[in-house]
This record gives C-alpha cells, sequence and structure tokens, in this order.
C-alpha cells in the first residue's frame, strides 16, 4: 500500500480522501494528522496523530522530515504551512517522498500575499486586477477608503495575507438602519466601526481595500494534465447549493494563469464578476474545500487523477455532456472515533 500523508487539513478534506480511496480502491494507506484530535477526516484515516498547536515554520519542516521516514510516508499532501514545505522540496524529495504540492517556492510566497498578486497580475493580465490600496497604518486605510469611495459605491478590506476569509470584511453604512433589523450582518461593518477597529491594529499584515464586487463568486477547481488542464468553475450561490457552469471565459483565464505561473499541481483560483467584467481575487496552490462539489457535478475526480499522476500514471478523463449543473452540499452525520 502506499503511505500518504495530510496534515491539518480542514474538515472537507475528508471527502477528498474519499475521492481518492474511490479512484483506486485499497492502495492507500492515509495517515491524518492535525490540532484537533476531533477532526472529522480522522474517521477516514488509517493512522492519526496528534499536531502542537503553536510551532514554528523551520521547526515544522524539521518534524514533518523526521515524522515522514519514521511512519514511512511515500506522498505528503501537505497544508499548514505549505510555503515552508516548498521552499524544501529538495529535501524531501532526497528521501523518497513525493509532494502534492508545487516546489515553486518563490511562487508560494507571492500567492500568500494577495498584494503581491495584484502587482503581479497588474504588470501581466491588468483587466483582471480590481482598483485597490494597501495600507501600512490606520491613516492609510482611511485614505484609501477615501480615495476608493470616490469611485466606488461599496468597498471592503481584509489581511493580504489570509486564509478562508476570516479578516474579509464589507464596509456597509446598511447595518445600522432599521432595515438591517431582520437581516443577517455576516461580515458587514460601518466605516466608522472599521477605523475603530483597525485604530488598535498594529498593521504587521497590511491591509487590502478595494470595492466590494457585487456579482457572483466563481470558484475554479484546476490540474495541468498531459491531456490538457482540468478547469472546473463552481459558482456559489450563497445558499445551500453551487452550479458547476462550464463557462469558456473563466476556463480560458485559468489556462493562462496556469500558463503564467507554470503550476502543475492541484490549484483553486477565485474570481469575482462586478459588471459583466471577471476580476481575479486570490489563487490557492492547493486542492480547495469545496472541490468534491466539482467533482460531483462533473463526473471528474480530480484527486485521483492529481494522486495518480504524481505516481506517473495517467488518468483518463472527459468533459460530460451537460455544461452546467447544480450540485448541493449535505452534511452527513457521523460517528468520530
Amino acid at each position: 500500500m502506499t503511505r500518504i500523508w495530510f496534515n491539518h487539513w480542514f474538515s472537507a478534506v475528508y471527502h477528498i480522501i474519499g475521492l481518492i480511496r474511490e479512484g483506486d480502491p485499497g492502495r492507500f494507506f492515509v495517515i491524518g494528522s492535525g490540532t484537533n484530535p476531533a477532526a472529522v477526516y480522522r474517521a477516514v484515516c488509517d493512522a492519526w496523530f496528534d499536531e502542537p498547536a503553536e510551532i514554528g515554520a523551520a521547526t515544522y519542516v524539521d518534524d514533518c522530515l523526521t515524522f515522514c521516514r519514521e511512519q514511512g510516508v511515500e506522498l505528503f499532501a501537505p497544508r499548514r504551512h505549505l510555503t515552508a514545505i516548498a521552499e524544501n522540496a529538495a529535501r524531501f524529495e532526497a528521501i523518497g517522498v513525493l509532494l502534492l504540492a508545487d516546489p515553486n517556492a518563490a511562487l508560494h510566497r507571492m500567492l500568500d500575499d494577495k498584494a503581491a498578486t495584484y502587482a503581479f497580475f497588474a504588470q501581466t493580465a491588468p483587466e483582471w486586477v480590481p482598483d485597490y490600496r494597501v495600507a501600512h497604518s490606520e491613516a492609510e486605510f482611511s485614505s484609501a477608503c477615501e480615495a476608493l469611495g470616490e469611485k466606488h459605491a461599496r468597498l471592503c478590506y481584509k489581511l493580504v495575507t489570509d486564509e478562508g476569509a476570516r479578516s474579509f470584511r464589507v464596509i456597509d453604512a446598511r447595518i445600522e438602519t432599521a432595515q438591517a433589523l431582520l437581516e443577517k450582518p455576516g461580515a458587514k461593518i460601518t466605516l466608522a466601526a472599521a477605523r475603530k477597529v483597525l485604530s488598535g491594529y498594529d498593521f504587521a499584515v497590511p491591509v487590502l481595500v478595494m470595492p466590494y464586487l457585487a456579482g457572483p463568486e466563481i470558484s475554479a477547481d484546476c490540474l495541468a494534465t498531459p491531456r490538457g488542464n482540468l478547469v472546473i468553475p463552481r459558482y456559489k450561490s450563497g445558499k445551500r447549493y453551487s452550479e458547476v457552469i462550464l463557462t469558456p471565459e473563466v476556463q480560458d483565464a485559468c489556462d493562462r494563469i496556469i500558463a503564467l505561473l507554470g503550476l502543475t499541481m492541484p490549484l483553486n483560483i477565485q474570481f469575482r464578476v462586478d459588471g459583466g467584467r471577471l476580476y481575479l481575487l486570490e489563487i490557492n496552490p492547493r486542492m480547495s474545500g469545496g472541490l468534491q462539489l466539482s467533482c460531483k457535478a462533473t463526473g471528474i475526480n480530480l484527486p485521483d487523477i492529481a494522486v495518480q499522476q504524481l505516481l506517473g500514471v495517467e488518468r483518463p478523463w472527459a468533459w460530460p455532456a451537460l455544461a452546467a449543473r447544480k450540485v448541493a452540499h449535505i452534511e452527513t452525520p457521523i460517528c468520530l472515533p
């Protein structure tokens, strides 16, 4: 059996592991680890190991190398400290471990920083870059909001390094009106409240300010293969379902991004539409939390194709007959070990 390790992933990797097993039954011994011993994906792992809650990147990489040797890991699908692991790709290769991650550390560092990513694409594909400012202080944040507010109806902001939109906020004065009484505020905040919050922030990680893009969000799950790029655009409805639509414009944009960056491993590219235009939000050089929805809608097992490709096996795949399909995420209760 091939021993594959997933380190501290999000809960949806439960489905990704299931797809890998489904693609090659009986082939994989799955090792999972994380800081949460009750993580849902523990239920589909053959072995589980707890990780420390706090650990520096350099120490973590050394521990990962030791763990791979001790546990006989042959294929490592990293998420935690992904950039540091990519920086040490040669060390993993030297002990016979295949990484399900692009080894280009400089690329990871750029994609970790949303401002650096926008700066790159401002030079290579400016049509995808929204109007934006980077604030290094509360004064710069206020100036950015003032300048952008003269041109755009609504603004939003987030830290330049973030995951899962934890720092994302929409500046919206309407949440202080009676109209908002029956609406969940979600990520909305008034400008005054935002300034108050940021007045106590040290800006060690700068803040990206940009127009709020009101159109649909598109999450494209991608993989370069010998048969061509797999690009599955998933339109998020904001409800309990998404809609996979094989949109040529989005697929062409992803093809171009993959070529520009030289990406070879699974990745997720996020866009948003506004005023009929496609704008880039971010690029995550890893499998996404909604990947199983893209696979279900198209019948294409992207995790299996990626893993087998890394092992030297080319899997056939074909686009489905339907160009669009709705797919719902249904939570299934399970008993944890």
